[in-house]
């Protein structure tokens, strides 16, 4: 089994391999389809979504072409899942893959107690 994440070391969400408590994402996603993903840590036990991360380990922040907003990716609890999540979001400075200053968000998403969180849009339902 694997424990959850207790620290915002943007050079373990690079190199760690996601699970059921972690997991990255582009900065480019659509903001409205982090909902999915929040709606399924919300409903399991918790854990970390990172945005600015590519998949295969880059650190590739805000800066980057075609990233939305970190702002919106902040809001996309509220905007997506009903009921709303326990989100705790965290803005880590980190340097990017071109050697810019930049950010990443971490989104820290507390497990739900007594409540199935769903989608907003659908109210599909997911776990993680």
């Amino acid at each position: 089994m694997q424990l959850p994440l207790d620290n915002n070391d943007p050079g373990f969400f690079a190199e760690a391999d996601e699970n059921q408590y972690f997991d990255r994402k582009s900065a480019r996603l659509n903001p409205k389809e982090t909902a999915r993903h929040i709606c399924a840590f919300a409903n399991a036990s918790g854990g970390k979504l990172v945005i600015g991360i590519e998949d295969d380990g880059t650190v590739t922040g805000f800066k980057r072409g075609g990233a939305r907003s970190i702002e919106e990716f902040e809001q996309a609890a509220l905007a997506g899942c009903e009921p709303v999540p326990e989100v705790h979001p965290a803005r880590i400075p980190v340097t990017n893959s071109r050697g810019e200053d930049d950010r990443i968000l971490v989104l820290e998403i507390s497990p739900s107690s007594g409540h199935v969180i769903s989608r907003r849009s659908d109210k599909a339902v997911f776990l993680r």
